[in-house]
């Protein structure tokens, strides 16, 4: 395994995990979804989104050797915004993220996770043990599945 930090998100963090977001979302969810829909998401994952949603969500990123290579999110009991370097995709920081999540969940007696998953990320959700619930389409973001965990 990779030596992986996972830290809380830090404000100055803003620049370089929009950058991240953008990337994974050009270069990776493209392949599943209208470019529309690609780019409406990459003008609104901007630093300043991220750092007014840091208001309400608990975010961490995933840093390797000082690089920031990975991000989610924690909004009450749903997973946000798992997006991963598409450079470091198999190398496990994706599960990292997400167990990171899962401990501080259950570290505030939250027992049952919820997440919207893109139709790029729903293979990997089951891997981790999220089960789907239903479709929803959404005109903004595309299709995406409701998928929820019991911890």
């Amino acid at each position: 395994m990779i030596d992986i930090i996972i830290r809380e998100f830090d404000e100055r963090d803003a620049e370089t995990v929009s950058r991240l977001i953008r990337n994974n979302l050009t270069f990776v969810n493209s392949r599943d979804y209208e470019p529309a829909v690609i780019d409406y998401m990459c003008r609104l994952f901007t630093p300043d989104y991220l750092c007014g949603i840091s208001a309400t969500r608990t975010m961490f990123v995933a840093e390797e050797n000082g690089k920031v290579v990975g991000t989610v999110g924690l909004e009450g009991d749903e997973v946000c915004a798992l997006y991963v370097d598409p450079d470091v995709h198999g190398r496990r920081v994706g599960e990292r993220l997400l167990q990171r999540v899962e401990d501080f969940a259950l570290s505030r007696h939250v027992h049952l996770l919820h997440l919207s998953a893109s139709l790029t990320a729903v293979g990997f959700y089951e891997k981790m043990g999220y089960r789907s619930q239903e479709k929803e389409e959404s005109e903004l973001f595309g299709p995406a599945y409701i998928m929820t965990k019991l911890l």
